[in-house]
């Protein structure tokens, strides 16, 4: 065999190759996978040490986050508060932060605090939490959970209520959660808050609180999805319903059928497929031991995927092994220009520490 024709297979192989990486979409989702973690990453996650795929706070607890890509970097927003407070805090103590990274799995770098846990104007005086960050027109909206503790404050009281007042009023606090949005023209800030609540209960659809948006912009309106108490039942039940607005700012209109009738869920992350021409939304399901997947043709009307369980809330390592968690919830989905998954971030707590890792997605070792 002549060397020219060895360096022709060879050419021909590599442009073989470089064809299936670069040019492959993926038209479904039963073979995505996720890329095993290192033991080295657990460890630092357990030790509070920030790092590629971990993020952390020595002295705070971090549950949940939004990336958005925005000039070429990855900003994720993110939920945290002072450990004095223990995991309650999450409802009265939070703040909103910043952090900036190179690559999609980090590590980030905290940079500014966008929405404080105490304000002084406003229908959300008190926490902001669970962010959902989203690019439309040019600008960042920025949704988030508030509390609007007005009505429960005495009419002659001007003062911040202290921490007693906030331990002894968890109950009504908690029916007092509304959804609200802050708008940025870069990602740092400002943050303009709305004037008004975004979304609160209608006692029609769904009751006593709103909270945890995951939203989209698309063909000029924003589509929401988001958690109510179910109508039907006494004691808190949580369903999620979807809605649309052609303003960031709302008003939303909701279906009364929720997402998913069957169990209680929560935690909605939404993209739309450009590939597949569908809306996918990975949530939370109470009790199970997986994130569930769920599609939809239009936005409105939403079925359980043929790949029901979109990922198992445990944790695979190169060596082999599991990472099993105490606690693996609010799921984020980036995707890339195609709206196709590539990477999954989670609030993981084990080891007395909350925090978010970030898992990139494979599909079957085809580069996207």
């Amino acid at each position: 065999m002549t060397k020219n024709y060895i360096l022709v297979i060879v050419a021909c192989i590599m442009l073989f190759s470089c064809g299936v990486k670069t040019t492959s979409e993926i038209k479904d989702y039963k073979n995505l996978g996720f890329t095993p973690i290192s033991p080295e990453t657990v460890a630092s996650f357990q030790n509070n040490q920030t790092t590629k795929q971990v993020l952390v706070e020595p002295d705070k607890f971090v549950w949940g986050l939004s990336v958005v890509k925005w000039e070429g970097k990855y900003h994720a927003y993110y939920s945290r508060w002072n450990k004095k407070y223990e995991h309650k805090g999450w409802m009265t103590n939070c703040e909103i932060a910043h952090a900036v990274s190179d690559t999609p799995e980090g590590p980030f770098k905290f940079v500014n605090v966008v929405l404080e846990d105490q304000k002084t104007t406003g229908w959300d005086l008190n926490n902001s939490h669970n962010p959902y960050a989203t690019i439309a027109e040019g600008k960042i909206c920025l949704y988030y959970i508030a509390n609007d503790i007005k009505g429960l404050l005495k009419k002659d009281k001007i003062e911040y209520p202290n921490e007693d007042w906030f331990n002894e009023n968890r109950k009504p606090i908690r029916d007092s959660q509304r959804i609200g949005v802050a708008v940025a023209e870069n990602p740092s800030g400002p943050f303009v808050r709305s004037e008004k609540v975004v979304v609160e209960p209608d006692n029609v659809k769904f009751k006593k609180i709103a909270v945890n948006p995951a939203v989209i912009h698309k063909d000029g309106k924003y589509l929401m999805i988001m958690k109510g108490d179910d109508l039907k039942h006494e004691k808190p039940f949580r369903i999620q319903l979807v809605g649309s607005s052609k303003n960031a700012e709302g008003p939303f209109v909701f279906k009364k059928k929720p997402v998913y009738a069957e169990a209680q869920t929560e935690d909605a992350c939404m993209w739309f497929d450009q590939v597949m021409n569908k809306y996918y939304m990975v949530c939370h399901v109470m009790g199970k031991k997986d994130l569930a997947l769920f599609n939809s043709e239009n936005g409105f009307d939403w079925q359980q995927d043929e790949r029901s369980v979109f990922m198992k809330k445990e944790f695979v390592l190169s060596d082999g092994t599991l990472w099993k968690p105490k606690r693996v919830e609010r799921p984020f989905v980036l995707t890339n220009e195609k709206g196709q998954p590539t990477m999954i971030y989670v609030a993981v707590y084990d080891n007395n520490v909350n925090g978010n890792i970030a898992i990139p997605i494979e599909y079957n070792n085809i580069e996207k």
